[in-house]
């Protein structure tokens, strides 16, 4: 067994210490701890701050606005019973007079014919000089006939009066009655106020 001379690499020490750069990592460890330590302790006095605020300071400034309310409660009870002192009977017993007069209009009279409305008559049939008997019909009865020819419109099954306006039913109706004609309809798309359409059948 060969043996070697003892060197500096021999002599360890029996109670080892840690040294070098481990003891600046805790070091620097420990002084960060301490920052974070206080950034919290900023933290929380900041909240407790902004509590104050928010709950302390309105419950403080509530009392003062309080009372204005109280004010305004007392003048309305006040000027309530000043606005019922007025005599509200007389106003209640005037409109009670006023059905017996409005029941009285109850009766409709029908509207009138109004014979002076332009008249148109159209043969729709194929019996030559309807159109023109028609048309002296009518001018005996009162009519102001402004057209006499033949029919070119839609053909017709019957004869029929035609209106343009629903305040013209009335006169249309009377045309009607006075040429003998049973059937009355709408068209707004006429010339005249109205026409007589004398269609298959006609006997007036």
């Amino acid at each position: 067994m060969s043996t070697y001379p003892r060197d500096e690499f021999d002599d360890i020490p029996e109670t080892p210490r840690r040294q070098g750069v481990h003891r600046t990592r805790t070091a620097a460890a420990t002084g960060r701890r301490g920052a974070f330590a206080w950034v919290l302790l900023a933290a929380a006095a900041v909240v407790v701050l902004v509590a104050a605020a928010l709950f302390v300071v309105p419950k403080l400034l509530r009392p003062t606005a309080a009372p204005a309310p109280a004010s305004t409660s007392r003048t309305t009870a006040s000027s309530t019973p000043k606005a019922s002192a007025t005599p509200t009977p007389s106003a209640s017993s005037a409109p009670s007079s006023e059905p017996t007069a409005s029941a009285s209009p109850t009766t409709s009279t029908p509207a009138a014919a109004d014979r002076s409305l332009a008249v148109g008559v159209f043969n729709a049939t194929t019996t030559s000089g309807l159109g023109t008997r028609v048309a002296t019909t009518a001018r005996s009865a009162g009519w102001t006939v402004a057209a006499v020819g033949n029919w070119s419109g839609t053909p017709v099954n019957t004869s029929v009066v035609f209106y343009r306006d629903p305040s013209q039913k009335a006169s249309a109706d009377a045309l009607a009655s006075d040429l003998g004609i049973a059937t009355v309809l709408q068209a707004q798309q006429l010339g005249y106020p109205l026409t007589a359409v004398i269609g298959p059948g006609y006997t007036g």
